[in-house]
This record gives structure tokens, C-alpha cells and sequence, in this order.
């Protein structure tokens, strides 16, 4: 009796794995049909008629405008008007005549560019039965439509990533996998997959767990697409100091209400579940406030234009502290005849502060640091009277012009005070990567400034030649081949990279080289293992973040170096393709074709036989 229970079970479970699996492959395709509705979806044709149909009836309205200016000028004659009256209206019509002229050229434009797509064109310059049969309100329904889903293919996208997590630990258990290390690299290939970098990846992953085991009417608001991945990660985040119990009471309280809870807005959702949480706990949610704390930082990303973002994850009150006194300072020089824009005294001021102003010890190691100089100045020291008055005229108004005020006393008399010093110049080593033609002018071809985006020719020699600060330049030649740009060889016999080695794959790959990961290198990593037999050389090494390093340890996954494909056309006849990134990726398990020359790129092989190509970015020259 027991055996057939046994086997009852075992079948029951089988055919449970089987529907799964086919649930699975249903979705799969419904996905891969689903996308190819949506990218035959867009019509260029229709929208040209759009833009032809509204250009004419600009058009038309200031041919309008036209016709009644010029019936206002000849009843002004015809009455007999006095010559101001007469030159005002005259006035009028040329400015409607000039108006209609250039509404007239723009709408013939628009008629040319319909043509220009094949579309239908009658005497108005577009075809209005076209135009006339796209109903607004039919849109309107496809795009929310569209939205609902989207949060639905998200959830079974959640759900999904649930069960792969568990069928890898599974898989890594029976491979023999320490305990303690099932899990790793399960993050990376989710990241993979959603062609995201490994720490978002491991927050999706983490998101994931928690919805589907934790918060089940959260799931259930997202799988019947009431609210995005977005705010079901809110409800997450703000409950996640909470008892597991007390955390599906707040799910239960807020997501409960379907209809309810997807109208709310990011701040509504958010404020509503740390409110919930506050009254189950108000202990630990104090003490998470006292724990965040710690958690500051400054982090610099670069931004288009040359320009970067300066993020600082600060405590409330200082933030709101530093934004008051920065708005202060703008309205005050607004007020006075400034000329700048509001937000741009803010970050002048704010630059003014963080590079010219000295530092003293009030507050020192707590978050209410400021490192400024004290209300009123700094006291002089002997023979320093009257040393104000001997700085430049120049760095006055500079000073005044980035929101500051020059404090009292020299330079060198702040370096001597015991509280307080000056902030110098910052030794900072900047790798720029260049041509010798660029260096000396010949050429304008953008440098690399290492761990950034590329930079204009013009910047790069200002930052070499010193123009605009007084660096200390070191060069260094990097000898490039001739036809394929790639940093000659060297080698070494050691199982650790030597720092010469180092600084070469840095300068090469310049950030992590796994797939969609941004992070800074920090680890020099060989691509076939030191203990299968790779050497220790710049053609089997590779800079990859920490978090990469340690992920391409757990079993399944290796990396092969190749030169390059042969050509993005037998690529997709392999079966591949190549994201804006410049990361290929593809599902087939045989390496592909390549051909000698280009950068240096490294096929990332995960546990699942899926295979992801990334490229090293290109150096000046090539």
C-alpha cells in the first residue's frame, strides 16, 4: 500500500513538473508572438499623415488670418482711417502674409516627406479618409491596455525568475556545491537575461523572492497588472524591517483593495505602506532610520555634454539644510542683478563651497560635519593683519561670482591654525587615453578618460597642458597594433598579475568586462582558470568587478576569449544578435565564427548554455 502511495506521489509530482514546464513553453511563445505583433505595430505612413493633415490645418488657419487682415485694410479705406491706424493694420497683414508663408512651406514639406514614404496623398496634401478612421479613444484604450499587460508579462517575469532561482540552487546542491555557497552567480545570469548589470540583477532577484513568497496580494495586484514592477518594489522596500508577519499584514491592508491601490502614486504607495509599518513597529522603524544613516555616500556618473551628476545620499536634515542655504544664496544674487539662472548660482555655489572654503573640526565625525569656515571668518595671526587686502582683485570676483564670500586671513595662515586647514589642490591620478596626434593638435579625435565616456580633444590637451588647473602630468606610450588598435602583449609567469599587467588590462577593458555590468574594476581575473592551465597574460586576462569574479567561480560558468565576429550578418545567421551596448548574445552552445582584428572580446558562458559576448571599448586611433 505504501508503495503505490509512493508511486501515486512521484506521479503526481511529475505531472505536476510537466504542466509547469508547458505552462512555461506556452508562455514562451505566446512572448516571442506577442513581440512580433508589437514590432510590426508602428506605421510611419499613418503618422506622416497625422503630421501632414495638422501642418495643413495651420495652414489653412493663417491663410485665414490672412484673408481677414487684408478685408481689415480695405474697410479701413474704404472709412477713411488716419495714417496710424492704416499703418497698424498694414502691419498686421504683412506679419499674417509672413505667418502663412512659412505655414504653407511647412506643410508642403510634410506633404513631401508622406510622398517620400509611399503613403496615400489627395488635393489637401494628405488623405483625410485615413486620417479620419484612427480613433483617439481607440488608442487610448491600446495604451493602457498595453500597460496592463506589460505589469502582467512582468509578474509571470517575477514568478519565473522565483522558480529559476530555486532549480539552480537545486542544481548547484547536487553538483556538490558547499552550502554556503548555493546561490552564487544565480543573480548574474537573471542580469544576463534582462541584459541588466549584476547589481541590478540581484535586486530583481531579491524582489522576486520576496513578492512571491512573502506578499501574495501584492502579487496578485502586479500578475492582474494594477500596479509596475516599480511600486510592487515600494511595498517591498518599505516593509522590508518588518516580521514576516507583520509584513502581509501590510500587504493585506494596502494591496488588498485592487482598484484602490492602482490609484495611488509612487509617493501615495509609498507614504501609505511606511505609515502601515510604523504603526506595526514603530521600534524597528526608527531603528532603521538610525541604521540609514550609515549608510551615505557620494557617487559621481557621467552625464551627456561633458557634464557629470554629483549624487550625495544624505540625512533629511542636512539635505534639507544644504538645499535651503544654496537656494538662499540664488535668490539673494537673483535679487541683486544676477544674470545666471536660478539652478546654475546653485551649483556654482556649490562647487564655491566643496573646492575654496577651509575645513575645521566643528562636528567633526558626525553627520553634522560641514567642514566649513566659521561665521564671520577666521581669526589673523601675527603679521597677518591687513593681508586681505593683497588678495587679487580676480579671485574676488570669482569668489563673489560662484555665491561665496572671501573669508578673512591667508592661505598660510590657515594652514598653521591647529583647528582648521586649507583644501588644496586633490592629488588625483586621471588616466586619459590619447593619440600623439590628438596630444599635439594634429588631430581632434576624442580621448578616453579612463572609467568615463569619451572626451573632446580640445578638454583632453586643456587637462594635460594644464589650462584651467596645475596638474602634475606623467606619460606613458602604449604601443598599439598597426592594423587591429590592440595594446601589444606582455606576460608573465606568476599566477598573480603583476601591477604593470594590471594597469594594462585597466587602461584596456576600463570597466568591468561582463555583459551589462558598469561596475569599477577591481579584481584582474584570467579567463581560462590559472588551475586548468591558463597563463598568467594579457590575452587570458580580463578586469571584472568583485561581485563578476566571485559569480564565474560557481559551476557552469566559464569565459573564452575570440578576436571577433566576422560580421554582424553571419552573426545573426548563427542565431545572435547585438544590443546598443555592444553586447551580443545568443542561445546557441557553438563558439562563434571570427575574424582577426577589432578589440578584444570575451564570450561569458553561463550554467544554462546561454552564451553573451561583450566587446573591449575601442581605444583612440582605430
Amino acid at each position: 500500500m505504501l508503495n503505490t502511495l509512493d508511486e501515486a506521489s512521484a506521479a503526481k509530482f511529475a505531472n505536476a513538473g510537466a504542466v509547469s514546464m508547458s505552462k512555461c513553453q506556452g508562455l514562451l511563445e505566446f512572448s516571442n508572438g506577442l513581440l512580433e505583433r508589437c514590432s510590426t505595430f508602428f506605421d510611419p505612413v499613418m503618422l506622416a499623415q497625422l503630421d501632414a493633415a495638422l501642418a495643413h490645418e495651420f495652414a489653412q488657419r493663417d491663410r485665414t488670418r490672412v484673408d481677414d487682415a487684408t478685408e481689415a485694410v480695405e474697410a479701413a479705406l474704404r472709412e477713411g482711417r488716419n495714417a496710424a491706424s492704416l499703418a497698424h493694420l498694414s502691419q498686421c497683414a504683412a506679419t499674417a502674409k509672413s505667418v502663412a508663408t512659412k505655414s504653407m512651406s511647412q506643410a508642403a514639406l510634410a506633404t513631401e516627406v508622406l510622398r517620400a514614404l509611399g503613403g496615400e496623398i489627395s488635393a489637401a496634401g494628405f488623405d483625410p479618409e485615413s486620417v479620419g478612421q484612427i480613433s483617439g479613444a481607440v488608442l487610448h484604450d491600446v495604451i493602457g491596455s498595453l500597460e496592463q499587460n506589460k505589469n502582467a508579462l512582468a509578474a509571470a517575469q517575477a514568478y519565473a525568475q522565483a522558480l529559476f532561482v530555486a532549480q539552480q540552487r537545486l542544481s548547484q546542491a547536487h553538483l556538490g556545491t558547499p552550502k554556503e555557497k548555493v546561490g552564487r552567480g544565480i543573480a548574474h545570469q537573471i542580469a544576463l537575461a534582462r541584459h541588466e548589470s549584476p547589481f541590478r540583477g540581484r535586486q530583481l532577484c531579491e524582489l522576486s523572492e520576496v513578492l512571491v513568497r512573502e506578499m501574495p496580494y501584492c502579487m496578485r495586484a502586479f500578475s492582474q497588472g494594477q500596479i509596475s514592477e516599480y511600486k510592487a518594489g515600494i511595498v517591498a522596500r518599505e516593509t522590508a524591517f518588518l516580521s514576516l508577519e507583520h509584513r502581509q499584514r501590510v500587504d493585506s491592508s494596502i494591496c488588498g483593495d485592487l482598484d484602490g491601490v492602482g490609484l495611488l502614486g509612487n509617493r501615495e504607495l509609498a507614504a501609505a505602506a511606511r505609515k502601515a509599518a510604523y504603526a506595526l513597529d514603530p521600534k524597528a522603524f526608527v531603528k532603521r532610520q538610525e541604521k540609514a544613516v550609515g549608510e551615505r555616500y557620494v557617487s559621481l556618473r557621467p552625464a551627456a555634454d561633458g557634464m557629470t551628476f554629483l549624487s550625495a545620499l544624505i540625512p533629511l536634515k542636512q539635505g534639507v539644510r544644504i538645499l535651503a542655504t544654496l537656494t538662499k544664496i540664488a535668490d539673494g544674487l537673483k535679487a541683486a542683478g544676477d544674470e545666471r539662472g536660478k539652478g546654475q548660482v546653485m551649483a556654482d555655489a556649490l562647487m564655491h563651497r566643496l573646492i575654496h572654503h577651509a575645513q575645521c573640526n566643528d562636528g567633526a565625525g558626525t553627520p553634522s560635519d560641514h567642514l566649513g569656515v566659521p561665521e564671520g571668518g577666521l581669526p589673523f595671526t601675527d603679521g597677518q593683519q591687513g593681508q586681505e587686502s593683497k588678495l587679487q582683485e580676480g579671485q574676488l570676483r570669482e569668489d563673489r561670482q560662484l555665491g561665496g564670500i572671501p573669508y578673512s586671513g591667508s592661505r598660510s595662515g590657515l594652514a598653521e591654525d591647529q583647528q582648521c586647514t586649507t583644501v588644496d589642490q586633490a592629488s588625483i591620478s586621471l588616466e586619459l587615453v590619447m593619440t600623439d596626434r590628438t596630444l599635439f593638435g594634429s588631430d581632434n579625435e576624442p580621448a578616453i578618460l579612463v572609467g568615463y565616456d569619451p572626451i573632446p580633444a580640445p578638454i583632453a590637451r586643456d587637462m594635460v597642458l594644464g589650462r584651467g588647473f596645475s596638474p602634475r602630468v606623467w606619460l606613458k606610450r602604449l604601443f598599439t597594433h598597426p592594423r587591429t588598435n590592440q595594446l601589444l602583449a606582455m606576460d608573465s609567469h606568476g599566477r598573480l598579475f603583476p601591477e604593470g599587467m594590471k594597469e594594462f588590462l585597466r587602461l584596456q577593458d576600463q570597466r568591468c568586462q561582463t555583459p551589462y555590468c558598469d561596475a569599477p574594476i577591481r579584481e584582474y581575473d584570467h579567463i581560462k582558470a590559472y588551475a586548468a592551465g591558463g597563463v598568467t597574460s594579457l590575452d587570458n586576462g580580463q578586469g571584472l568587478c568583485s561581485d563578476c569574479n566571485r559569480a564565474k567561480e560557481s559551476p557552469g560558468w566559464f569565459s573564452e576569449r575570440i578576436e571577433c565576429s566576422e560580421s554582424t550578418e553571419r552573426s545573426e545567421r548563427a542565431g545572435g544578435s547585438q544590443d546598443s551596448d555592444g553586447v551580443e548574445h545568443t542561445g546557441d552552445s557553438d563558439p562563434p565564427e571570427v575574424a582577426e582584428g577589432g578589440p578584444p572580446r570575451i564570450c561569458v558562458n553561463t550554467p544554462t548554455g546561454h552564451r553573451y559576448i561583450s566587446t573591449a571599448p575601442p581605444l583612440p586611433g582605430y
